[in-house]
């Protein structure tokens, strides 16, 4: 997801008995400041999408919940429906999110990267994984063109193929699923070794 869809994300768009989440608004930079205008919509059509919410990344999901009920309880807490969010419930800046990723990537000794690189890296494994490069594109968001050129992938793309692939939810989570178990698997053999 684009650090302003993770921002936007608001718990009436997340349904656990679907094991699914829509993207369908992002956090306005102006809303930083404020609580009004605190989501707007997505500025592609492509961009709109349902995601599945795969057994590697439910307990994220439910830890957040339960730590945002928790929240919810203190004084002055904006109920902005947000998923990610401050104590307080007001929105995170997409500045702080990046400064923050920054000072994990120092803290791991790892090479400085943009926050947005993860989802190229993403891409290019999901890619690798499972060859659906279809999939892989609509889980991001991207236009087909986008994707491709992301990817590398050239030749025979135009929209005409868009309009005779229908990604259902059900290829999208074999996708995910594929692409983070790996990743989990990479974190605990990381794990083992330390």
């Amino acid at each position: 997801m684009r650090r302003n869809e993770i921002l936007g994300l608001k718990w009436k768009h997340v349904h656990f008995d679907q094991r699914t989440f829509d993207i369908v608004e992002q956090l306005p930079i102006k809303a930083m400041q404020s609580a009004q205008g605190m989501a707007a919509p997505l500025k592609e059509s492509y961009s709109i999408r349902t995601l599945p919410i795969t057994a590697e990344t439910m307990p994220y999901f439910k830890n957040q919940l339960s730590q945002i009920r928790k929240d919810m309880l203190s004084e002055g807490y904006q109920a902005n429906d947000l998923v990610i969010c401050k104590t307080d419930g007001s929105p995170l800046s997409e500045s702080f999110v990046s400064h923050e990723f920054q000072k994990y990537l120092i803290r791991l000794d790892l090479p400085r990267i943009r926050f947005h690189d993860l989802r190229h890296s993403a891409a290019t494994n999901m890619h690798e994984l499972t060859g659906d490069f279809y999939s892989v594109g609509e889980i991001l968001g991207q236009s087909l063109k986008g994707i491709g050129i992301q990817l590398g992938v050239s030749g025979g793309l135009d929209a005409v193929t868009e309009r005779y692939v229908d990604v259902r939810i059900a290829r999208k989570r074999i996708v995910l699923e594929k692409y983070h178990r790996a990743v989990v698997q990479v974190r605990k053999k990381e794990e083992r070794e330390r």
